[in-house]
């Protein structure tokens, strides 16, 4: 456990624990202006992206559930967190991936894709939303070792990338192979698959 992750975020049940240090040192390295995460269910990665205090987190969920996650409504339970965390660098936006993006003009320093994990929806919303990421930027999909669609999504993509191999997997891609390469410099080569 990362000591600069509160213990309320620690208390979040989240399939994405694993990568909480790799995001810390990620946000360290790209030093983001922006950062988007596609699916906040109850917080964990939004608030993890957060806590350092680097940038603005914007995190983007309808909020309803899916058949991945779960069918609930975890809105409020995520309002209370980032109440009580404080988090002024962290900002809740309750909409759909389509819609939200009809409206947004900032360019993203770091997009984390884990909504819906379907092939058609993990490709719609990298197809919607990659086209703000910096050309230095990093885009993060989760679950590429557990989802199918996911996984053929990370197949597909040419860009360079790599994959972490702990838990339910982190992909990695950049426009960059540069970048790509300081990014993987944060990892030990025994978590990470190419």
């Amino acid at each position: 456990m990362d000591s600069r992750i509160p213990e309320l975020v620690w208390g979040i049940s989240s399939a994405w624990r694993a990568n909480a240090s790799f995001a810390l040192a990620l946000v360290d390295l790209v030093r983001p202006d922006v950062i988007v995460d596609l699916g906040v269910d109850r917080g964990f990665s939004t608030f993890v992206f957060g806590v350092g205090g680097i940038g603005k987190v914007y995190g983007v969920d309808w909020f309803k559930g899916d058949a991945h996650a779960g069918h609930r409504d975890t809105y409020d339970l995520v309002m209370e967190i980032k109440e009580v965390l404080k988090l002024e660098n962290v900002e809740i936006i309750k909409g759909d991936f389509v819609e939200v993006v009809k409206d947004w003009k900032s360019e993203i320093d770091i997009l984390h894709i884990d909504g819906r994990h379907d092939y058609e929806d993990v490709l719609g919303n990298y197809e919607l939303w990659s086209g703000f990421v910096k050309e230095d930027g990093v885009i993060l999909l989760h679950d590429t070792n557990v989802f199918p669609g996911v996984k053929m999504f990370f197949a597909e993509c040419s860009l360079p990338k790599f994959n972490f191999l702990l838990d339910n997997g982190l992909g990695v891609v950049c426009r960059s192979k540069g970048r790509l390469e300081e990014v993987c410099s944060l990892c030990s080569p025994e978590t990470v698959g190419r």
